[in-house]
């Protein structure tokens, strides 16, 4: 008997890239860069950088990339632990009806802002000529911002 995957309590847009490659993406990715773009641009703003036009240049599709790699490793937890805990109850939930379904959903956002903050840290910000605080802070910004929250809701279907 063939098991079955369902995904209900991941959304996200690498996702939607994956399943359903639809006409949708050409929103989708524009208005994901527009989100990283503004972040940290307000960051840059409310910390007082200067040449801000060149460190976005510099960092911008590094932090465009690692936002959503730390999408897909937050999904694949998601998805590990639905698969693990149907394993273990020998159950087939259907967690759109499970009042915890959120709650399932935490580790994986939780894990997503938290490489977003480190791998941003380590790897966008290099070639910016930026003080160790600055490169925290806008890694920090990023994290907070910019976690997959959308992960939280639920996928009816």
């Amino acid at each position: 008997m063939k098991k079955e995957i369902r995904l209900y309590n991941v959304m996200f847009p690498i996702w939607f890239f994956w399943l359903l490659p639809t006409p949708l993406w050409l929103i989708i990715l524009p208005v994901n860069f527009a989100v990283d773009s503004l972040v940290l641009c307000f960051a840059m703003k409310l910390r007082g950088l200067q040449d801000k036009l060149q460190i976005w240049k510099k960092s911008i599709w590094k932090i465009w990339a690692i936002g959503f790699f730390s999408d897909v490793v937050g999904a694949l937890l998601i998805l590990g632990l639905y698969e693990l805990l149907g394993e273990v109850f020998k159950v087939r939930w259907n967690l759109i009806l499970f009042p915890g379904t959120t709650l399932l959903s935490l580790p994986g956002v939780a894990l997503g802002g938290v490489l977003i903050y480190f791998l941003n840290k380590r790897f966008s910000f290099g070639k910016c000529g930026l003080d160790a605080a600055a490169v925290r802070k806008l890694s920090l910004a990023l994290a907070i911002f910019t976690a997959p929250y959308a992960m939280l809701i639920p996928i009816y279907g």
